[in-house]
């Protein structure tokens, strides 16, 4: 397979020329969607071990059948509870109405002993039954209070969310069941603030070349990134942004602050609940247009994707 590195030569039209929004970022890192309510941003990564165990049951039982059970989020995930990364609140919130809502179809298949069930094999990829108690305690510990399990029944015929109290649950409950509920959370609405990874050192890029019809990879340098970084920035390209690179200048689409990744662990990232490796550029985009935000809401965007002009160096695997 070939592998082309991307750099910055000499030209004075080299770099990055835009930023795009995009719904399928090619480096597969969504940026997040934020407001100032820190209680959001507090991470937890003291799972049990047996959550752990499940998940990684759930990777090895999914890898043998090809991967067919659970979405991206879920694989992902499994992934998180294996490396004993930090969980946001709000993903653990997930986790809850998620074991609860597949309970039912866990329990089946180990009535069944059908362990290649998707019922079966998504249910550990989320932590299996360990993970349930533990999330509830975390929740509780932040302040929320429930005395039975969330479950579909909780939602009124007229999908009105009455019986349940928080707004965060509203808007879990709407999202995972495709439908609507007023607006969203004020903690995506306040600010209306975007930040993500706009690139990622050594990612793999999987690119097609029409010409010779084959698939190859090219990527970026820590360093490369960091010298597209500040030509961006002196170029005065902060305002260049468009949808799916289609050329279009965005109005109401504005970078406010940008930097390099040095110390991942002690990086401004982290009260977002983001993580990135060292050298990842990251930007926090403010969206005063309200097309571009209902696209943020309505997913119909997840990430950035640079555009520009790179000089390219043959590797050999």
């Amino acid at each position: 397979m070939k592998i082309v590195e991307l750099v910055l030569n000499e030209s004075p039209v080299a770099g990055v020329e835009a930023v795009a929004l995009v719904e399928e970022p090619a480096i597969e890192q969504d940026f997040y969607a934020f407001n100032a309510q820190k209680y959001y941003f507090e991470t937890y990564n003291d799972y049990p071990q047996a959550a752990k165990d499940a998940a990684a049951m759930g990777i090895k039982r999914n890898e043998a059948l090809g991967n067919p059970c659970a979405t991206q989020v879920g694989k992902v995930r499994a992934q998180q509870l294996v490396n004993g990364e930090k969980l946001s609140l709000d993903t653990i919130r997930r986790m809850r109405s998620f074991l609860i809502r597949q309970k039912d179809n866990y329990d089946l298949a180990k009535q069944r002993r059908d362990y290649d069930a998707c019922g079966y094999i998504s249910y550990l990829l989320w932590g299996g039954e360990p993970a349930l108690p533990w999330a509830e305690k975390k929740l509780r510990q932040a302040g929320e209070e429930f005395n039975t399990p969330l479950s579909i029944k909780e939602i009124d015929s007229d999908y009105s969310f009455k019986n349940i109290e928080h707004e965060i649950f509203k808007h879990i409950f709407a999202e995972e069941f495709d439908l609507e509920v007023g607006t969203l959370p004020t903690y995506v609405n306040e600010q209306r603030k975007l930040i993500g990874a706009l690139m990622e050192p050594n990612k793999l890029i999987k690119r097609y070349d029409e010409e010779n019809d084959e698939e190859y990879f090219v990527y970026f340098s820590e360093e490369t990134i960091a010298q597209l970084a500040e030509k961006f920035m002196k170029d005065g390209k902060i305002h260049a942004t468009n949808i799916e690179h289609d050329g279009i200048p965005l109005d109401g689409v504005s970078l406010i602050e940008t930097w390099v990744v040095e110390e991942p662990e002690h990086d401004k990232t982290n009260l977002y609940n983001q993580q990135y490796t060292k050298g990842t550029w990251v930007g926090m985009y403010k969206i005063d247009n309200e097309d571009i935000w209902r696209k943020v809401k309505a997913k119909e965007i997840k990430g950035f994707s640079i555009e520009g002009l790179f000089a390219e160096i043959l590797k050999t695997n």
